[in-house]
């Protein structure tokens, strides 16, 4: 058996964590047109965020899922992945979700319609802090002046400019 595999038992069966580390990893490339964001969370994390929220039997990532799952992690990140372009806070459209290759965290993507050139660019990254004190949230920002940044939150960090 696979170690995967015997981890994703363990986790289902007795309600352990397979990871003994909380991170999520964010991508924001700024486009002509747009921004690109893609997030890679825990599903085990998500979830248990979500019962400690009272949301019971969302049974994410699986062929089961709750049909409101995918609006609530959009609106978990609209409240706890906030952007600051030009000063003013954007929203995204929701472009789809998958299940990552080994089973245990999401690729969440999301899509900026930009208003103009960037002139300013904050960043503020709470995703799961506000549940797992260890969280940390890793953001690389990639925008079109070749401005690269390589950022991490935890719940202590305050917003990030850039520019």
């Amino acid at each position: 058996m696979s170690v995967i595999f015997a981890n994703i038992l363990f986790s289902l069966f007795l309600g352990g964590n397979v990871h003994e580390y909380f991170f999520s990893h964010t991508d924001i490339i700024e486009k002509e047109n747009s921004f690109e964001i893609s997030t890679n969370i825990f599903i085990d994390d998500l979830d248990n965020m979500f019962k400690k929220k009272g949301y019971q039997n969302l049974k994410l990532g699986t062929e089961h899922e709750a049909e409101t799952a995918d609006q609530l992690i959009n609106d978990y990140l609209q409240k706890n992945l906030r952007l600051i372009v030009n000063e003013e806070q954007v929203s995204w459209d929701w472009i789809g979700k998958e299940v990552s290759e080994d089973l245990m965290s999401f690729w969440i993507y999301l899509e900026v319609i930009k208003k103009g050139e960037t002139n300013s660019f904050t960043i503020d990254n709470k995703t799961l802090t506000d549940a797992i004190d260890d969280q940390k949230n890793i953001v690389n920002v990639v925008l079109m002046d070749n401005t690269k940044r390589y950022l991490l939150f935890d719940k202590s960090t305050r917003p990030k400019v850039i520019k």
